[in-house]
């Protein structure tokens, strides 16, 4: 206990008192079982604003799927503002209202095992790291205050389930608010403060390693402003450990993929928003990164 109690304050002072990166995990143990969990935390593409319905003829057997719900995945969510404290099987309906979906159907598609994992998901549509999570100068605001004690709760409940949870990794689908104006000139400084501070409020639950994927933002819709930019700093922080990691998703080069926002698909006139298999290929691609 003294060691474990040592170790975090270690934490925390690396994380208050310098810029360097905090990756300095609990070990994991060899012998124990672990109830592997995944956090999903973002703005809008990461609530998911993409319809179910049009995935029924796009992909028909993971439109039945997730109709019925997956009984092997298991999701508690805060999106904005539906709370779902109880875990409860994947199924479309986790996303901004119901019927749509976010990244956690190509994540379960990917993810599954034969034993049941876990979601939580706290996301807020059109929500601004630097004004409601976190800023360059690590001054923590409404969101994270409200996201991290709803997702320690829920990692809490599952112990008291009699389950062993270990966080395997964070999503951040996010950018598109800090890309208009000067927002975009401190993301990345904000970002690694962001990560930081994740690493350290999760270190309970934390062994050998918890994954930050991030994704890059659209280049291709006209309302991000500076999409460049912000996706130049989330390719910074993901260089500074070897467990960050950034989706480029423009077809930027041959790792990428490319996503198709609504108004290119003719789903929606919706200029901001992945299409329903857009938003599946996220998940999907999101997935393999969790895991690594």
């Amino acid at each position: 206990m003294k060691k474990r109690f040592l170790a975090l304050i270690s934490l925390l002072c690396l994380c208050s008192c310098s810029e360097e990166f905090v990756d300095n995990p609990q070990p994991l143990d060899p012998s124990a079982h672990y109830d592997n969990v995944y956090v999903i935390m973002g703005q809008s593409n990461a609530t998911g604003i993409s319809q179910a319905s049009f995935l029924a003829t796009k992909s028909p057997e993971v439109y039945d799927k997730y109709s019925a719900g997956n009984p092997n995945v298991l999701i508690a969510a805060d999106v904005d503002g539906h709370v779902y404290e109880d875990f409860q099987p994947v199924r479309f309906g986790f996303g901004a209202d119901e019927g749509y979906f976010g990244p956690e159907i190509g994540m379960s598609e990917t993810l599954e095992t034969n034993e049941p994992i876990y979601f939580i998901k706290a996301t807020l549509s059109g929500s601004c790291l630097q004004t409601q999570y976190i800023d360059s100068n690590g001054d923590k605001y409404d969101l994270y205050n409200r996201y991290i004690p709803f997702i320690l709760n829920r990692m809490n409940s599952l112990k008291e389930q009699g389950k062993n949870p270990r966080l395997r990794g964070v999503f951040w689908m996010q950018g598109e608010s800090d890309s208009i104006g000067s927002y975009a000139n401190t993301y990345e400084k904000a970002t690694k403060q962001f990560v930081n501070n994740l690493r350290t409020d999760f270190y309970e639950y934390i062994y050998d390693h918890m994954n930050f994927v991030d994704t890059f933002i659209s280049t291709k819709s006209p309302h991000w402003e500076h999409a460049d930019k912000v996706n130049l700093a989330k390719d910074k922080v993901a260089s500074l450990s070897s467990h960050n990691y950034c989706i480029h998703t423009n077809g930027e080069d041959d790792n990428a993929i490319d996503l198709v926002l609504k108004s290119q698909s003719g789903e929606e006139n919706d200029a901001a928003h992945y299409d329903s298999l857009s938003m599946l290929y996220l998940g999907v691609e999101a997935g393999k990164y969790l895991i690594k």
